[in-house]
């Protein structure tokens, strides 16, 4: 090739690089502003608290269940077009939820919302890995992570902003409006082919995984209603169960198990990011309606505090990505992860007389955390995989994303059922302390214990590969 094409096509990819590191600004800048909306949101549609929970929990559980069809299905057919589509799909469901005012169809939107995001997430990372040069994915990955962390900068700030002066569905339009250009711009500047994929995604593992989420899900919220409770989450585990036992028996599993168990660099990555991520919207859904409930500030308050953290994230995020194309990305990600860990434990000490000032310093740690975090741990992830499935190590490091808040959530949605159950927890601050502290403890437990994942891997000597 001559030099002038090969210049030609570096700065095609170049542009393509910025134009899918840009629309990654746009999901997040609607979904944290979510959480500053709730409370009002409760208000006038009458939901309970369990209610409220679900709404972004089944958001999370929509985006958990699909991640591995959304993989398999974009690394054997267009993964750009797929993108395409995962955008346009959140777009018009928050159109959908801005217009409603029942409540059971507002959920089944938000987990539709979590479906086309799976899209989205299984297919951003491979797009990058592919026009992207080896040595310089690093600092693409920072990029993409801090296009993410200035939307959830500017949303819950937004979102405060308009719920106070519009109301709730306010923040629905606004983010359809924001991914609608997101999309123009997409669909001008990434070009696609779509081509049949055939057999590639078995239809019995994706139903099996999607049926273990939602019992999951269901459990958690009728946990304080007796044994039906109960039998959900039992019976979400042994779908979980029946998923993986299936993809050991399958010559084209969704996800091969027995490989990603040899593959330690790649296994353990995800399971430190797994266990982080358990804090990660858990504590932002919290400390918002604490902020909100039990030190009686607005909304508008609320979302300008919660940007704090990814005021860090957004600004440090790259710096961090280009620090593990230089260094031991491992290295980076303890200190993340050791950085969480300390912001956990200083939210253990909030309370009623507890001010602004703490909480802002709790969410600027935190957000340190995650900046170091994550952009060298999905540099880890994404060079552990093998060659023709990157598509599926987007995926596996953004189910374990996903997978850890939906935990999180399951969590918190427990103790709200058990401690408030549907009633409204703003008749109940005192009740919803008790779960918010309750809460961070096992938040803290499972840091520590991402934490020592990252110990006990560094002193068996990650290969240089994946670094």
């Amino acid at each position: 090739m001559a030099p002038g094409g090969a210049a030609g096509r570096s700065r095609e990819n170049a542009v393509l690089a910025w134009a899918v590191v840009a629309s990654q600004f746009a999901p997040p800048f609607m979904f944290s502003g979510v959480a500053v909306a709730l409370p009002s949101m409760g208000a006038e549609l009458g939901a309970g608290a369990t209610a409220l929970g679900l709404v972004e929990t089944l958001f999370l559980a929509g985006n958990l269940g699909f991640l591995l069809p959304a993989a398999r299905l974009a690394d054997a057919s267009d993964k750009r077009a797929l993108y395409k589509v995962g955008l346009l799909g959140f777009a018009v469901s928050s159109t959908l939820i801005a217009v409603v005012s029942s409540m059971p169809v507002i959920l089944l939107l938000r987990f539709l919302q979590g479906v086309t995001g799976s899209v989205f997430a299984a297919t951003g990372p491979a797009i990058l890995a592919d026009i992207v040069p080896a040595g310089r994915r690093g600092q693409a990955y920072g990029r993409s992570m801090g296009a993410i962390y200035s939307g959830l900068t500017l949303g819950p700030i937004t979102a405060g902003l308009v719920s106070d002066v519009f109301g709730w569905r306010a923040v629905f339009g606004a983010g359809a409006a924001v991914l609608l250009v997101g999309y123009v711009v997409i669909r001008a500047m990434l070009p696609s082919s779509w081509r049949w994929p055939g057999r590639s995604v078995h239809l019995p593992s994706a139903a099996l995984v999607v049926s273990a989420v939602l019992c999951l899900v269901a459990g958690a919220a009728l946990i304080r209603n007796g044994p039906l409770g109960t039998v959900c989450l039992a019976a979400g585990v042994g779908l979980a169960g029946m998923f993986l036992a299936v993809q050991r028996r399958l010559p084209q599993p969704l996800v091969d198990v027995d490989a990603l168990m040899r593959n330690r660099v790649l296994r353990n990555a995800l399971l430190m990011q797994l266990l982080l991520y358990v804090n990660a919207f858990s504590s932002t859904f919290m400390l918002s309606i604490y902020m909100q409930v039990a030190l009686g500030q607005s909304a508008r308050v609320a979302g300008q505090v919660l940007a704090i953290g990814t005021v860090m994230m957004a600004i440090l995020a790259p710096l961090a990505g280009r620090l593990a194309d230089r260094y031991p990305p491992r290295l980076l990600s303890i200190a993340g992860v050791s950085a969480v860990l300390v912001a956990t434990l200083m939210a253990m000490r909030l309370s009623v007389r507890s001010s602004l000032t703490a909480v802002t310093l709790v969410l600027a740690v935190q957000g340190l955390g995650f900046a170091l975090f994550s952009s060298p741990n999905m540099t880890i992830i994404m060079s552990s995989g093998a060659k023709g499935t990157l598509s599926l190590a987007s995926a596996l490091g953004a189910k374990a994303r996903a997978l850890g808040m939906v935990t999180g959530m399951l969590v918190t949605a427990v103790l709200i059922s058990l401690e408030i159950g549907n009633e409204p927890i703003a008749r109940h601050p005192d009740r919803f302390i008790h779960v918010m502290t309750t809460a961070f403890v096992v938040l803290a437990v499972l840091t520590a214990a991402a934490l020592a994942v990252g110990l006990v891997t560094r002193a068996r000597r990650w290969p240089a590969a994946a670094e």
